[in-house]
């Protein structure tokens, strides 16, 4: 956030206290928690599912009330947004679905719902064995495919599309994005467009901001472009699983091939796009155990994220779980943290934001790199610090 990191956190002229005496209180909400001196330093913020969840309260589709899914209540938030639909959309088709075969043929022993990753995960690796996973009745399907996997993701696309295209655009995403400064950078987990719709209303250019290989002509503009903010001059938003308006050549039938590919157009609107590209399906790392990406271009994503995690200042992470299972990020930060250890740079300051286990499992990640350290229980209470 560079020079408005340091004007909201710190005192400019004022001594830096030894970390000593810097507070190790669960939550602090004073603007003036932490006083440094020295140079605008710069930020990278790591977002997860609860940084969306976060940047506001809840929409209302057809008057029921809809929040940005987590994880762990993501079929809780697809069944009220399947009742808010009724029959129309063909929603409540899809998940009927989806439920059936997790009544007849995985081994949940009656849990539901259960954690999305973990349903992701059943249906993926289910679709290679119908000998295995078969159906109470109906008909035996071929191996290779799933119905459901398409379902699923539908699902997904469409919860997603129906939030942003309600969201009150002063969120608190709008709010962070008026505090960014030159070379700040955004690692995100997230396939919602609602950071990328903040960013580009402030003037943000996607051309080089997405950090992805290839020339600028992929970028399809069916929105006004903004006038260019300086401040977000060389902004980055690395989204490491990919996003729902990035498109490639492809079938929900055959997603491992999804990722053999780099994007091949990438929409710039300025309402989320609701109905599939034929011949094209959004490029989104699915919610399964093991995550694969198998072009360079994720790899060039990837090492541009760990790259920034070893020269970043300021390190904030907001409503990121920090999943066993994501072992990608988990090595990607674990070395990052063992470098910057062995060369003695830890982080001057970091933030981090969620509720009280995730925290203590960031800074037990963070131990003995980081000079000084503040902790908030939600994006509201961080934003009503350090984002007026």
């Amino acid at each position: 956030m560079g020079r408005e990191w340091y004007r909201l956190l710190g005192r400019g002229g004022s001594r830096r206290p030894s970390t000593a005496h810097l507070s190790d209180s669960k939550e602090s909400t004073q603007r003036g928690a932490v006083i440094w001196s020295g140079t605008p330093r710069k930020t990278v913020f790591m977002l997860g599912a609860g940084a969306t969840r976060g940047a506001f309260s809840h929409v209302r589709v057809n008057g029921k009330k809809i929040c940005a899914p987590l994880n762990g209540d993501f079929f809780n938030v697809v069944e009220s947004f399947v009742r808010a639909h009724g029959n129309s959309g063909g929603f409540a088709t899809r998940y009927e679905r989806v439920r059936k075969v997790f009544r007849e043929e995985f081994p949940t022993r009656g849990r539901w719902p259960i954690p999305m990753e973990e349903g992701f995960s059943l249906l993926y690796v289910s679709k290679d064995f119908p000998e295995i996973y078969v159906p109470s009745r109906g008909r035996h399907r071929q191996p290779g495919s799933r119905r459901e996997i398409e379902d699923f993701l539908r699902l997904t696309f469409g919860i997603l599309s129906a939030i942003e295209s309600r969201v009150d655009h002063s969120n608190l995403y709008a709010r962070l994005v008026s505090h960014l400064s030159p070379g700040d950078t955004i690692l995100t987990l997230n396939y919602d467009t609602l950071l990328d719709s903040a960013l580009l209303n402030a003037g943000w250019n996607p051309d080089k901001g997405y950090g992805l290989i290839g020339g600028s002509n992929k970028i399809h503009w069916t929105r006004p472009k903004p006038e260019p903010s300086t401040s977000l001059a060389n902004v980055k938003l690395l989204k490491l699983h990919g996003s729902l308006n990035w498109y490639v050549r492809g079938s929900f039938n055959n997603l491992a091939e999804v990722f053999e590919k780099k994007p091949s157009k990438i929409i710039v609107s300025e309402r989320p796009r609701v109905n599939e590209f034929a011949h094209f399906v959004r490029q989104i790392a699915p919610p399964i155990y093991g995550k694969f990406f198998g072009h360079k271009h994720w790899r060039t994503l990837w090492a541009t994220a760990h790259n920034t995690l070893l020269h970043a200042e300021v390190f904030v992470i907001i409503g990121c779980s920090l999943v066993d299972t994501d072992f990608h990020l988990s090595g990607m930060l674990s070395h990052a943290v063992k470098t910057r250890k062995s060369e003695h740079k830890p982080f001057a300051q970091v933030v981090v934001v969620d509720r009280t286990r995730v925290r203590r499992k960031w800074l037990r990640l963070l131990k003995g790199c980081m000079l000084a350290k503040c902790q908030y229980s939600s994006f509201e209470k961080f934003a009503h610090g350090h984002l007026k």
